[in-house]
């Protein structure tokens, strides 16, 4: 009950009351005056009461009119309008740069090549375009210019994800999921380059393709996580297969086993399998005919290891990283004499890589192996310190030097030979747009 329907009850009683309380003992003059007092006192009290209702009734019916207003304006915004819903149309698009230093210290010669030589280089810029199509795919796309390469198209496909539960589909051109690395573009590489012994067996550009790939996170069987990915592609890679030729599609499947050893680290084992042929179909001879030579195929292996670890108190300024990865190859070639013979190659490298504060990163990298192409038996190996400074997510520097011994190279004649390699590089990345140095 209010207090003013108290008040009016308490204003009755004395009104109403009274009068038949007189009639049984007459009240005396103090009586009289007291009674007359208090119905004042309570009839200017009930006036208060009711002025100060009118006014809170008035002030609530204000801010309900203004805040109706407010609501009519946002959902005009929001719903008729929809002008900030366009932007939403526009693909993501993010352009990087990658510049380097170097200077080429050979104990026979000034330069590496005629690309290869010590100064300035522009090795290209990234244009990198993806965008979400709807609820169940996606597309991305790379292409990277180079004043000495031209335009070439690293990658462009379309993903399907969400429609199967835990499995995903892509098609299009697309860096293969041997191993780890291989599938990184070269801005995002913890080093200048990819591992020597990854070019030497995969080749100098590593593998990508045009194919179909499907990606299935299998239920937890030995690790905490299980992903099985198998790719569909054409035999496009020169070291391994049938190069430019007609091909033959190859497939490849890679099995990632994923444990969390602790709230700080984690392992990661992976294992890759790869067949496909490696003979010419369509060839076009000299005398103007199509050859398909016999078939040879060419198997490949390879095995991945990443132990990471970065305190969960300290994640921004401490980390550590260590990742190996091996390659074999086996390919089925025609000896001088036309018989067959297989030419076997094989690479691995290993690096460690320690954040020591929180922009700075320290490592070393080392590489051994025998390449497919090469002038003799003899181990091709390298060591590979570095710095990396992170002056934002936007832009890195950093200072390396090789040391190789036997890389092999083409000497002007058209032979293989081998060499030594040792240079100083000074590389500077930068990437403007919204996902700046992604691995891919």
């Amino acid at each position: 009950m209010s207090i003013s329907k108290r008040l009016s009850m308490i204003f009755c009683l004395v009104c109403c009351g009274v009068p038949a309380y007189a009639q049984e003992a007459p009240a005396s003059g103090n009586q009289a005056s007291r009674l007359q007092t208090l119905e004042r006192k309570v009839e200017k009290l009930l006036q208060r009461l009711e002025q100060s209702e009118a006014e809170q009734l008035a002030r609530d019916a204000q801010a309900e009119a203004s805040g109706g207003e407010e609501e009519t304006r946002l959902e005009d915004r929001q719903f008729q309008a929809g002008s900030l819903g366009l932007q939403k149309l526009n693909p993501e698009i993010t352009l990087s740069g990658d510049f380097l230093v170097g200077v080429v210290i050979d104990e026979s010669r000034f330069y590496a090549g005629e690309h290869d030589r010590s100064g300035f280089l522009l090795r290209g810029a990234g244009l990198h375009i993806q965008h979400e199509l709807d609820p169940y795919s996606n597309f991305k796309s790379a292409f990277h210019f180079s004043p000495h390469h031209g335009v070439g198209l690293e990658e462009l496909y379309v993903n399907w994800h969400g429609a199967i539960p835990s499995m995903a589909f892509y098609v299009g051109r697309f860096r293969q999921q041997f191993g780890v690395v291989n599938r990184w573009h070269v801005h995002a590489l913890d080093q200048t380059t990819h591992p020597l012994a990854l070019t030497m067996v995969l080749g100098d550009e590593g593998l990508a393709g045009d194919g179909i790939g499907l990606r299935w996170l299998m239920p937890k069987l030995w690790a905490h996580a299980n992903e099985l990915t198998i790719e569909v592609v054409d035999g496009s890679n020169e070291n391994l297969f049938s190069g430019e030729h007609f091909t033959i599609p190859s497939a490849l499947m890679h099995l990632k086993n994923y444990w969390d050893l602790s709230p700080s680290t984690y392992l990661e084992l992976g294992l890759t399998g790869m067949f496909g042929f490696n003979n010419k179909r369509g060839l076009l001879t000299e005398d103007e005919k199509l050859l398909d030579e016999p078939w040879r195929n060419t198997v490949v292996a390879g095995a991945n290891l990443t132990l990471y670890w970065s305190p969960t108190s300290q994640a921004r300024y401490r980390s550590f990283t260590w990742r190996s990865e091996a390659y074999f190859a086996d390919k089925q070639q025609v000896n001088d004499s036309g018989g067959e013979c297989f030419r076997r190659a094989w690479g691995a490298y290993s690096y460690l890589q320690y954040q020591f504060a929180q922009r700075w990163y320290a490592g070393v990298r080392g590489d051994v192996g025998q390449p497919v192409h090469r002038p003799d038996e003899t181990l091709v190996w390298d060591v590979v310190p570095y710095l990396t400074f992170w002056q934002s997510e936007f832009v890195y520097l950093r200072l390396e030097y090789r040391h190789g011994r036997n890389i092999p190279f083409e000497d002007p004649s058209g032979n293989l030979a081998a060499r030594t390699d040792n240079r100083v590089m000074l590389q500077i990345d930068f990437a403007a747009g919204p996902h700046k140095h992604e691995k891919y």
